[in-house]
């Protein structure tokens, strides 16, 4: 009897501290900016020489949908395989909000081993521009991704 009335009271303290907890946080109301990136997208490109291989037109689909709570655009680039690019890039990023330096992230990693974050302040009109560092077989890079919006959200 005991027994059952010292586990009936750590249940009913635990009830107790859980009801006692804050709301959760809500996403930031900038998020619903990064709306447009979701859903699937065909991207046509031309990647520039680079220590990996010579210029080269590039073909590539983008999947991405809202994830983990709706704080986070979670999404995968896969790039196709072709003569002229033998080996694709296959990465996944993570776009979300920064509430504390007020500007959009943007993480990324790919099957080279490479990492980027970069940052942007958000919509220019119909242009969000993105900078940062991205590390490349050890070396670090600035970098620069600009997105341009065609046609409705």
């Amino acid at each position: 009897m005991k027994t059952a009335a010292l586990v009936l009271a750590a249940c009913l303290a635990a009830g107790f501290a859980v009801a006692q907890q804050p709301p959760a946080p809500k996403p930031a109301p900038e998020l619903q900016q990064l709306k447009w990136f979701e859903g699937t997208w065909s991207c046509q490109g031309n990647a520039p020489a680079s220590p990996f291989g010579p210029a080269h037109k590039t073909q590539s689909t983008l999947t991405a949908k809202s994830g983990l709570g709706g704080y986070w655009v979670l999404g995968t680039v896969k790039e196709a395989k072709t003569a002229e690019n033998p080996q694709p890039i296959d990465g996944v990023l993570q776009i979300g909000y920064d509430t504390s330096g007020k500007h959009f992230i943007f993480n990324w990693v790919d099957n080279f081993g490479s990492f980027a974050t970069e940052t942007s302040p958000g919509w220019q009109g119909d242009t969000m521009s993105w900078s940062g560092d991205q590390n490349v077989t050890g070396q670090k890079m600035k970098v620069r991704d600009s997105f341009t919006k065609k046609g409705a959200a």
